[in-house]
């Protein structure tokens, strides 16, 4: 048999499929949280729990594929994303809903 080099079966090349899916899942659902649970008035108490759920999956799909996740580029790349959500509560939850300020009487 013709020998075979080490590392072909010792490197594993990971590739971002788990963390494209946890974006893309963050971003659904936070998306639809925002347009459900924000008015102008007020933000409703089920936005926290929906929050809280997707911190919990995070957590959880974080924990299942380490391996990864330990790599600095795609610590990076989620550090991103987060910030991205912020960036589309604003845009969902402050500048779409046209919001007229009160004024004082």
């Amino acid at each position: 048999m013709i020998g075979q080099p080490d590392s072909v079966f010792k490197d594993r090349h990971y590739s971002l499929q788990s963390l494209i899916s946890l974006t893309t899942v963050n971003y659904i659902v936070f998306a639809l949280l925002v347009q459900v649970c924000v008015n102008c008035e007020r933000v409703h108490w089920f936005l926290w729990v929906g929050l809280a759920g997707l911190a919990w999956y995070n957590y959880y799909t974080i924990r299942r594929n380490t391996e990864e996740f330990e790599e600095k580029k795609t610590q990076i790349i989620y550090a991103i994303s987060l910030l991205g959500m912020a960036l589309l509560y604003y845009l969902l939850g402050v500048v779409a809903l046209h919001c007229k300020p009160v004024a004082a009487v």
